[in-house]
């Protein structure tokens, strides 16, 4: 991603992080490819999303979780669209409300401070909800789809990017992943996420399981704790430090074992 090409300017969003935070951004995706995501998407992920969701100038879309707003301007910007953000976090809310209106996308964009359990909008108001790579924060995940499909249109599509996990059993691995960015995380296997969607009412369109480049990113998160690994110890504190690092790695291992990965999945609202 070209930052001048697209029109949004992100050099003031990199500035926000903590100094260790941006040596950790920094290693992972660099400043081109830094949009503010806090998740293991790239503008390459957002850049097939769109042609595949069918994003155009008349859509409506919700970004749940939508963090400090970068992937939620990017969308914007690079397809006309209208998009509004729902988060919980008030900080990430007035980052992405100042992102959007430097970016001359205030138009276009609307970022909503609040639980995406309970949203602020009426029934039947979006064709699209998206979300990336924040569905494991949500312990009710049935009650988080009741709530998307109350808010989008009929034959509006629900579509989020989500680790699956196959660790039910696994005690000792639930320790270790029980909470990433410490935030505590509630993970579900990709059936899981079947039956909890069907459960909602949503009919599931499409499953799509990205493996490779997930792998790159997991892997780019433990290498950036591990290089920084004093100065993020100095700002976040010594066990915080250590617990990311095994977390990576227990993480990494998932991968490679076949029992996590990153899955993308379609679901339509019936008429």
């Amino acid at each position: 991603m070209n930052e001048k090409r697209i029109g949004v300017d992100y050099s003031e969003l990199h500035q926000l992080d903590s100094p260790a935070n941006r040596l950790i951004r920094e290693s992972i995706w660099g400043i081109e490819d830094d949009i503010g995501q806090q998740s293991f998407i790239t503008p390459r992920y957002l850049d097939q999303l769109i042609p595949r969701l069918g994003i155009e100038k008349t859509t409506h879309v919700l970004d749940v979780g939508s963090g400090a707003g970068g992937p939620a301007v990017y969308i914007a910007d690079r397809t006309g669209c209208r998009v509004s953000g729902i988060e919980i976090n008030e900080v990430g809310v007035d980052v992405s409300r100042k992102l959007a209106k430097n970016s001359g996308l205030e138009e276009q964009t609307g970022f909503h401070l609040g639980d995406a359990m309970e949203m602020p909008f009426t029934e039947n108001t979006f064709d699209l909800a998206i979300s990336l790579n924040v569905m494991n924060v949500f312990s009710d995940k049935t009650g988080l789809f009741k709530e998307v499909l109350r808010v989008l249109k009929p034959s509006g599509t629900w579509a989020f990017l989500s680790g699956t996990f196959e660790i039910s059993g696994d005690e000792e691995t639930k320790q270790k992943m029980a909470r990433g960015y410490l935030i505590p995380q509630y993970y579900d296997s990709l059936e899981s996420y079947r039956k909890k969607l069907e459960s909602a009412g949503f009919r599931i369109e499409e499953i799509t399981e990205y493996v490779a480049d997930f792998r790159v990113q997991v892997k780019n998160w433990g290498d950036a704790y591990k290089k920084h690994s004093t100065v993020i110890a100095e700002e976040q504190g010594e066990e915080n430090t250590r617990y990311h690092i095994e977390y990576f790695d227990t993480y990494l291992k998932l991968v490679d074992e076949g029992r996590a990965s990153n899955h993308l999945v379609i679901c339509s609202k019936p008429e």
